[in-house]
């Protein structure tokens, strides 16, 4: 699975959906706050991810430079399609 699945097309992760619990479910507010220390979530990314990553992100760009260097994008239709995303992008800002 990529990041990209991960995350969706917006680069934030999707909000995770809970239901509600009943009344045998739920946690006392003590046994949250645990014994007073900070507590914070963390991620390791190993080494082997961050070259998987990084040999995607080089083979996409290597595509890229490819379709430039065949005129691809040089195409009426294949500009107007790559004019109309970046103006839909900009209008959102």
């Amino acid at each position: 699975m990529s990041i990209q699945e991960i995350l969706g097309n917006t680069g934030k992760a999707d909000s995770v959906k809970g239901t509600r619990a009943d009344s045998s479910q739920k946690v006392k507010d003590s046994d949250r706050e645990g014994d007073g220390e900070d507590r914070k979530d963390s991620v390791e990314v190993s080494e082997e991810a961050r070259s998987m990553y990084d040999a995607e992100k080089t083979r996409r760009f290597d595509a890229i430079r490819e379709k430039i260097r065949n005129g691809f994008y040089f195409q009426r239709d294949v500009t107007e399609k790559v004019v109309d995303a970046m103006m839909k992008d900009l209008k959102k800002t």
